[in-house]
């Protein structure tokens, strides 16, 4: 409420600098709609709300991304989608040795009741967003809300929004989603994260705690690859296992081959664009096992070479977040 001084006149607290900077700043949701970056602010308190904004105005990973960035800053946020160093894309002058016939960590052994999952910021919530559909009828409320976003009040604009999310949730589920491990088995899936030297040592551990939560939040084993690569069944792994495993050192990625010696329903792929097309080539003519779809989640400003591997495995290649850092050729 405006409240008068002494002297009659309206008092106020002047707007702070970036306060004001976001409010003439827009963000571009297609169809010729904008919006403020403070409104969005105001209306989007959370990462899973935030994405389920952008599946109401079908943004794309590009655009989805950016509107991640713009809301959330944090350091895990930065690690994934606005890290300083450009990554090199330089294809690694080597020669692709033999590979092994199996992998030492290749058998799990089962969920560990004593472990904690780690929490995640992002990276769960991002497979949330894209294996829930939006009902037809909530993506026509917001289409009709599109025209008037920077005009909703602060307080019924949050309410809005994450009141159509928790709806739709409860459409898709009984009750409401938890995040639960789910120790009865699911069609197989597996998350790959490459931890060689271009993604560099502080991302990997900046990154590598929310990595081990969305693998464990969804119910999928786990696999790292640089000069060598490393295979845990779900649940039987920690965020320290995959530290003390990790080498930042070549990208190899044909070291991952005798993984998709079998299915996999869904594989996560988190990497840059850092390796040689020899590995795409390995991959493709000794692998033996189908993919049903690779969801990729890229640290630099394009699509990771990683999925292009796994992707011709694959019956669906979906990137779900870019980065905005660049890469470079070297």
């Amino acid at each position: 409420m405006t409240t008068r001084s002494a002297e009659g006149e309206a008092s106020h607290s002047p707007l702070s600098k970036a306060a004001v900077k976001r409010s003439v700043q827009l963000f571009d949701l297609g169809n010729g709609r904008k919006v403020s970056h403070e409104a969005l602010q105001s209306m989007l308190p959370d990462v899973e709300t935030a994405l389920f904004f952008g599946q109401a105005y079908d943004l794309d990973f590009t655009q989805l991304s950016e509107l991640v960035r713009l809301l959330f800053k944090t350091d895990l946020m930065d690690a994934l989608l606005n890290e300083g160093h450009a990554h090199s894309v330089v294809l690694q002058d080597y020669i692709v040795g033999i590979v092994p016939d199996y992998i030492d960590d290749l058998s799990g052994i089962g969920y560990d009741e004593d472990v904690e999952p780690p929490d995640t910021e992002l990276l769960k919530q991002m497979w949330e967003a894209a294996t829930v559909e939006i009902a037809q009828s909530i993506k026509d409320v917001a289409d009709k809300l599109g025209d008037v976003l920077d005009a909703l009040p602060t307080k019924y604009g949050h309410m809005t929004f994450t009141h159509m999310r928790k709806m739709n949730v409860q459409r898709n589920s009984i009750g409401t989603f938890g995040a639960q491990i789910q120790h009865e088995r699911v069609a197989p899936r597996l998350v790959v994260l490459d931890v060689s030297g271009s993604m560099t040592s502080s991302t990997v551990q900046r990154i590598a705690e929310e990595v081990v939560g969305l693998a464990y939040a969804v119910d999928a084993a786990m696999a790292i690859v640089s000069n060598n690569a490393y295979f845990w069944e779900p649940g039987a792994f920690t965020t320290a296992d995959i530290l003390a495993a990790a080498e930042y050192g070549g990208t190899q990625y044909e070291m991952l081959t005798p993984i998709f010696n079998r299915d996999w329903e869904t594989v996560i792929t988190i990497a840059d664009y850092d390796s040689a097309w020899t590995a795409l080539e390995h991959i493709r003519d000794n692998a033996t096992g189908k993919v049903g779809q690779v969801l990729d989640i890229s640290l630099v400003n394009k699509p990771t070479f990683l999925a292009e591997c796994v992707g011709l495995l694959a019956r669906e290649v979906k990137p779900i977040l870019v980065g905005n850092s660049s890469y470079v050729m070297s």
